[in-house]
């Protein structure tokens, strides 16, 4: 993940990251045995990648919302600003 993305939820406190690129690199025994990218067929991955994604929207429940409404009402009035 880069630099930027890692730096957004300090700056936007309605950002949440899902870290599985750091989570992944702690847990190499999901990518035994294939190309070491990814862990299709691998039952541990498939649950690893899926408490990654659900511990992120656990926080996120917790933290502020962006007002969606008001940018969606922006652009379909045609002032995206």
């Amino acid at each position: 993940m880069a630099v930027l993305e890692r730096r957004l939820p300090a700056k936007y406190k309605f950002i949440t990251i899902a870290d599985w690129v750091k989570i992944a690199a702690q847990h190499p025994e999901v990518f035994k045995g294939i190309d070491g990218v990814h862990f299709g067929g691998i039952r541990a991955g498939d649950i690893l990648y899926a408490k990654v994604i659900n511990q992120a929207l656990q926080v996120s429940k917790c933290l502020p919302v962006k007002n969606v409404f008001r940018i969606f009402s922006r652009v379909f009035a045609g002032r995206l600003s």
